[in-house]
């Protein structure tokens, strides 16, 4: 069902891809999130982790960027690192403001990096 929802160019979101034949735009949580649940080599995770790879080069969002660092991780892929320094610079801002939800995911995104196995996988 999962693969069924994607969106065409990559990626997901809170809903369906398509809506009255529009293509409607992924979000970086949700295509993290469903990476997760697709640890499979099929042609809709590649799709989804290029896009990601996109998205989160903008993303100031420690949210997305920890959802993104655990997917990264899942998968194999080095940019798990890149979301873990994004995070690590956010949360050193004086402007930083967390809910406690953004800060458990976060811890739990940095320690599952810095030490190589991811809670969310199924080994």
């Amino acid at each position: 069902m999962l693969v069924d929802r994607a969106c065409p160019g990559g990626g997901w979101n809170a809903g369906n891809g398509m809506v009255f034949g529009a293509a409607l735009n992924a979000h970086i949580d949700t295509t993290a999130i469903a990476l997760l649940a697709l640890a499979d080599d099929t042609p809709a995770v590649h799709q989804a982790l290029d896009w990601l790879h996109e998205a989160f080069g903008d993303c100031a969002s420690a949210y997305s960027l920890a959802w993104s660092a655990l997917a990264f991780l899942m998968h194999k892929d080095r940019a798990a690192d890149l979301c873990i320094a994004r995070l690590h610079k956010g949360l050193s801002s004086n402007h930083s403001i967390f809910r406690t939800e953004t800060l458990s995911l976060t811890a739990i995104a940095i320690n599952a990096v810095r030490g190589g196995t991811n809670p969310f996988q199924v080994i």
